[in-house]
């Protein structure tokens, strides 16, 4: 239990530094490629969010909630990489603002992992 409790909270901590990295590679500081941003398995929390298949755990809504918006935050930052690689710096710079695509992503994903801390837990 206490497992999904860090697992979860660590990586809540992780989609907070994805905006420093967006924002390094908007700076020109960071180069980052879209291919590899895009793909939400291969971190630490997705490699665990992933081994959960098959366990009590994934039959949780949360946990397929987290699953979908993980997707969908991997993607919507990959289309801010896509942007600075083709010049659009002012797109980037959007989707990363206080109303961008980037940002609501993020806040629904951390949304769910933390009320996924609940109820994942008790399905553990």
């Amino acid at each position: 239990m206490s497992n999904i409790i860090e697992q979860i909270d660590k990586a809540i901590g992780t989609y907070g530094a994805w905006k420093v990295k967006l924002r390094q590679d908007i700076d020109g500081t960071l180069a980052l490629i879209p291919t590899e941003v895009g793909v939400d398995n291969r971190c630490e929390f997705g490699t665990w969010l992933y081994s959960l298949a098959g366990t009590p755990v994934s039959t949780d809504s949360r946990y397929k909630e987290i699953l979908e918006l993980r997707k969908a935050f991997h993607k919507v930052a990959a289309t801010v990489v896509t942007k600075v690689q083709a010049g659009d710096k002012t797109g980037a710079e959007t989707s990363i603002g206080l109303k961008g695509d980037d940002t609501a992503a993020s806040a629904k994903l951390t949304a769910q992992m933390a009320e996924g801390k609940k109820t994942m837990t008790k399905a553990a």
